[in-house]
């Protein structure tokens, strides 16, 4: 095997994948591996093989069921207004593949996106290695940000956090947003057991920001995996009023989580208040027109967060909704019910998109528009002078409406 000394493989000695290439790749692999419930074993043994970039870093390490973008993006802004070199890796991607892996702020260049897949790829099979994607792509993210030299990477854990892939390093500081149920399938079907997988980010010495409005039994859970570990636990409060660029009333706790954070990083003050004065995270509370709003809300608690920022604005909404089959859509749907409003389900191309259908069920009154698109203007063709349309339910089916209607 050739190296560059960065421990990249000289790729143009062996042949260059394109880009179409490198995304099949991933999308081809299995989304979870038996090996990470053996605690990333194979992805240890892949780095060790790449000479441990990810040792290279330093992290702020984040977990939770919502906010974590939102978080994860003022976090990111206010280091690089700090002068650091900020690595953002974040999950999924809402249209392009490149979102998940930032280096201030830019997504990963196609030809570096190649580089990376190609050392990962190359060496998992030289070794044998049976990876999951989202441990493909994480090693890959960790090769970028150390070739880079990345003064501090922002890490947002994929599920859970215990046996996550990003789970390997050690940061300089945990945030866990808010817990509730979701994954359960694979997490837990109790607030405790979830609660208990996201803790696994808590490392012994390192301090933890969490918000006091967690649910009791998470915050329970908080608090003595804390205190068994020495790790300063710093609990957010207040809901201070800060200058938020992002929209939501459920911005306002993420902002804290950051501030404090930030805060307990020794980070200035004017570079705080420039991120969450500029900060920006699609598909959150997003109006792409004035009329058509997006937001990622895709279980009961986020959907509820939702409808608490809908209120506010004392207007009429119509939803157009798509969910996948293994998210709380019962409950979701009930929360809708329960707001009012006309409703439109749809559904997307991918295998675990829940037909229209089966979720229309759980409306008195609704339309079905297979297509997600021509749901959309169907909602926008018939609504009132005076009338929001809120597309929400799955990261996939907002991204999709992003790309045609901004």
């Amino acid at each position: 095997m050739i190296f560059d000394g960065t421990g990249f493989y000289l790729s143009r000695l062996v042949g260059k994948m394109n880009y179409n290439e490198v995304i099949n790749y991933y999308n081809n692999t299995p989304k979870f591996s038996n090996m990470e419930s053996k605690c990333n074993l194979q992805l240890k043994k892949l780095l060790e093989a790449l000479g441990n970039p990810q040792k290279e870093l330093k992290y702020i390490h984040i977990a939770g069921t919502n906010g974590k973008g939102s978080v994860s993006c003022m976090l990111s802004n206010a280091l690089i207004a700090e002068g650091l070199k900020t690595g953002l890796y974040t999950s999924p991607h809402l249209e392009s593949f490149n979102e998940r892996i930032k280096i201030n702020g830019k997504n990963i260049p196609d030809n570096e996106l190649i580089d990376v897949t190609e050392t990962v790829k190359s060496t998992s099979e030289k070794l044998n290695l049976n990876l999951s994607y989202f441990e493909k792509i994480t090693a890959g993210a960790f090769l970028y940000f150390s070739k880079k030299k990345c003064d501090i990477v922002v890490l947002e854990a994929g599920l859970g956090g215990r046996l996550d892939a990003t789970n390997i390093i050690t940061p300089k500081i945990s945030v866990i947003t808010k817990i509730s149920l979701d994954h359960t399938e694979v997490l837990g079907k109790t607030i405790s057991k979830i609660a208990y997988e996201k803790c696994g980010i808590i490392k012994p010495n390192i301090p933890v920001i969490t918000t006091k409005h967690q649910p009791t039994d998470a915050l329970e859970v908080i608090k003595n995996v804390s205190k068994k570990n020495n790790s300063k636990l710093i609990l957010g409060d207040t809901f201070s009023v800060f200058d938020l660029s992002l929209k939501g009333e459920y911005q306002k706790e993420n902002a804290e989580l950051s501030y404090l954070a930030l805060k307990e990083l020794k980070i200035s003050d004017d570079s705080i208040k420039y991120s969450l004065k500029n900060s920006f995270w699609p598909a959150r509370f997003e109006f792409i027109k004035p009329n058509l709003l997006l937001d990622g809300g895709h279980n009961p608690d986020g959907i509820l967060s939702l409808l608490i920022s809908l209120k506010e604005l004392n207007k009429p909404v119509k939803f157009v909704i798509a969910m996948m089959q293994d998210k709380n859509y019962k409950e979701s749907a009930k929360l809708i019910r329960e707001f009012g409003g006309d409703v439109i389900v749809t559904n997307i191309d991918n295998p675990r998109c829940l037909p229209a259908d089966i979720l229309g069920k759980e409306f008195v009154a609704h339309v079905i528009i297979n297509n997600p698109i021509s749901a959309i203007q169907y909602a926008l063709n018939s609504a009132k002078n005076d009338e929001i349309v809120c597309a929400l339910g799955s990261l996939y089916f907002v991204g999709e409406v992003r790309r045609k209607f901004l």
